[in-house]
């Protein structure tokens, strides 16, 4: 998946300013597919460039103008074309995993503060995306189809943050009952 498929499913949802993207990028996708304020107006000006967005610019009284970014037909075909394509093979990349192969040369206490270090974060995303499920809303049976599938990216997000914590905290204790027994 691209970045702009991305922002043009943002866009497809409301017209939007870079900075609207920007915060509802990190209040909802974020979690699975990462991108900072200056990527998203990068690929908000490609897709303009392409012919796949328009921006006006709304002129405001006490503060600067904004530009107002609205998907025009050739990008909601684009992104109806993503949808409807084939699933790419994920490629995900997993920093912590490849260390973790690689860390045996830390020794067990080294290895076991690196588990702590990913653990914390683990942690702080899961905190992150429950505070995001508390605001969600609660008869998610009765919303929308789009908002019962953002809703359910969230809940996969929840899922595995949990499902690390609980495949750490196991990694953790074999590798301390390993460093009691070779005592």
């Amino acid at each position: 998946m691209s970045l702009l498929h991305a922002v043009l499913g943002f866009v497809a949802i409301q017209p939007m300013t870079g900075y609207e993207l920007g915060k509802a990028f990190s209040t909802t996708a974020a979690h699975f597919w990462p991108a900072d304020q200056s990527q998203l107006y990068r690929t908000l000006h490609r897709a303009e460039a392409d012919g796949f967005v328009e921006s006006t610019t709304v002129e405001q009284a006490t503060r600067p103008d904004r530009r107002l970014y609205t998907l025009l037909e050739p990008g909601r075909e684009a992104l109806e074309v993503w949808l409807a394509s084939p699933l790419e093979p994920d490629n995900s990349r997993e920093p912590f995993l490849l260390r973790l192969f690689f860390a045996a040369s830390l020794g067990t206490a080294g290895v076991i503060e690196l588990l702590d270090q990913r653990r914390s974060a683990a942690v702080e995303l899961l905190t992150t995306l429950d505070a995001l499920a508390s605001s969600a809303p609660r008869k998610i049976s009765k919303a929308t189809l789009a908002i019962q599938l953002q809703y359910a990216t969230l809940e996969s997000g929840r899922a595995h943050a949990r499902a690390e914590i609980t495949w750490l905290d196991e990694l953790r204790t074999q590798l301390a009952d390993h460093k009691e027994s070779a005592r």
